[in-house]
C-alpha cells in the first residue's frame, strides 16, 4: 500500500511538465496542475504585457481574484520568458505562502542531466525546510512507483484509441486527464469504470469518422474537441503539454531517485521550448501512422512563440506526406469559438470527402 497524502493535506500548484511531481507527493503534499480559473481576465491587463501567453495571463488574473487561494504553494518552472515574467508580477501582486522557480536546462547533455538534478535536489531541500517535511529515499521510491503507474495506465489508455472506434469522446478523455493531474493522487473514481468503457467499446466496429490527431501545446478546455465532434471527426489522440506527451516515459526506479527523476523530466518526448524540432515532427508523423490518422489540429496558444514558430515546420512535413494539417491560434478560453468552428468544419468535411 502507497502512502499517499491525504486528501485534505495541503496543496502545491505547477503547472509546467517539467515539475516532478514525486518530491511533493513524498513530502506528504498534494501536486495539482493548475488551470486558469477565469472565463474572462478583468484584472491582469493591467499589470501584464498584452502580448503575454494568454494561459499565463489567466494565472495571473485567477490568483488576483483570489481562485487560487486554496494552494499552500506554487512550483514554477524557468521554461520561457513568459513564465520569468509571470513570476516577477506573481511576487510582486499575488499573496501566495511558498512559491519556488525550478531552473529546467535547455539541452539533454551528460552535463545538464546534472545540473538538472542539482536543482531537483535544491527543490527537495527546500520542500523539507519550508514544510517540515522528511522526504527520505524510500519516501521517494515510493512516489517514484505511484506515478509510474499513473503514466503507465494513461499509456495504455491511450494505446486503446489505436481502435476504431475509440471508447471515449476526445472531451471525455480530457477531463479524465484534468482530474488525473488536480485530483489528490489518493482518490480518482473515475478510473475503473472508464477503463470497462473502453473496452467495451473496443468490440464495437469501425464508425468510419475522420481520425484526428490534436497537437501542440496546452488544451484545457474542451471547445476545440467540441467542434471536431460535432463536425463530424474522432479525436483519437491528444499529444499536447497535458496529453501523451507528458504522460510518455517512466521514472528509472533502479537509479538513484533524484538522478532518475532529472534523466525522467528532461529526456521525455520534448516541447517547442527544446532544440531537437526534427525529432518532435518524427515523432509527430509516426503517431500519426500509429493511430491510423486522417487530419492533424496543431492548436498554439497566441504569443507562444516556441510553438507557433514551429507550426509551419510541422504543416511542411504533413503536406510531403500527405496528411491534412490545420493550424489554430487560440487564446486559451476559445472566446473566437464561432470563426474557428467554421474552419474546423470546413477541414473535417474536406478529409471526410476522400475518405
Amino acid at each position: 500500500m502507497h502512502d499517499l497524502p491525504d486528501p485534505e493535506s495541503p496543496k502545491i500548484g505547477w503547472f509546467c511538465s517539467f515539475v516532478p511531481e514525486e518530491l511533493i507527493l513524498a513530502a506528504g503534499l498534494n501536486p495539482v496542475r493548475l488551470e486558469g480559473r477565469v472565463d474572462r481576465v478583468k484584472e491582469a491587463d493591467a499589470i501584464a504585457f498584452t502580448n503575454l501567453c494568454p494561459y499565463l495571463k489567466n494565472l495571473i488574473d485567477s490568483g488576483l481574484q483570489h481562485r487560487f487561494d486554496d494552494l499552500a504553494g506554487i512550483v514554477f518552472a524557468n521554461t520561457c520568458d513568459g513564465i520569468r515574467r509571470m513570476y516577477d508580477l506573481w511576487l510582486r501582486h499575488v499573496e501566495t505562502p511558498w512559491t519556488y522557480m525550478l531552473e529546467v536546462p535547455k539541452n539533454t547533455s551528460d552535463e545538464a542531466i546534472d545540473y538538472f538534478a542539482a536543482r531537483i535536489l535544491d527543490l527537495k531541500n527546500r520542500l523539507e525546510a519550508d514544510f517540515g517535511a522528511d522526504i527520505s529515499e524510500e519516501k521517494l521510491g515510493r512516489a517514484i512507483a505511484v506515478m509510474n503507474e499513473r503514466r503507465r495506465w494513461v499509456e495504455e489508455l491511450f494505446q486503446g484509441r489505436k481502435a476504431d472506434p475509440v471508447g471515449l469522446k476526445g472531451s471525455e478523455l480530457l477531463g479524465l486527464l484534468a482530474r488525473e493531474s488536480s485530483q489528490p493522487k489518493s482518490e480518482n473514481p473515475s478510473w475503473p469504470g472508464t477503463r470497462a468503457e473502453r473496452i467495451d467499446d473496443e468490440k464495437s466496429a469501425p464508425d468510419g469518422r475522420p481520425r484526428i490527431m490534436v497537437t501542440g501545446n496546452l488544451i484545457h478546455r474542451p471547445a476545440l474537441f467540441d467542434m471536431i465532434e460535432r463536425a463530424g471527426g474522432a479525436v483519437v489522440l491528444f499529444d499536447g503539454c497535458n496529453g501523451l506527451r507528458h504522460y510518455a516515459g517512466q521514472v528509472e526506479e533502479g537509479l538513484p531517485p533524484i538522478t532518475a527523476l532529472a534523466r525522467r523530466y528532461l529526456l521525455k518526448p520534448s516541447c517547442a521550448r527544446m532544440p531537437g524540432v526534427g525529432d518532435r515532427l518524427d515523432r509527430m508523423e509516426s503517431l500519426a501512422r500509429e493511430y491510423g490518422v486522417d487530419g492533424v489540429v496543431f492548436s498554439g496558444l497566441k504569443y507562444c512563440d516556441y510553438s507557433l514558430f514551429e507550426a509551419p515546420q510541422a504543416e511542411k512535413r504533413f503536406k510531403e506526406t500527405g496528411t491534412p494539417l490545420l493550424v489554430l491560434e487560440n487564446d486559451y478560453v476559445w472566446s473566437d469559438v464561432e470563426r474557428l468552428r467554421i474552419r474546423v468544419e470546413a477541414f473535417v468535411e474536406m478529409i471526410g470527402s476522400v475518405l
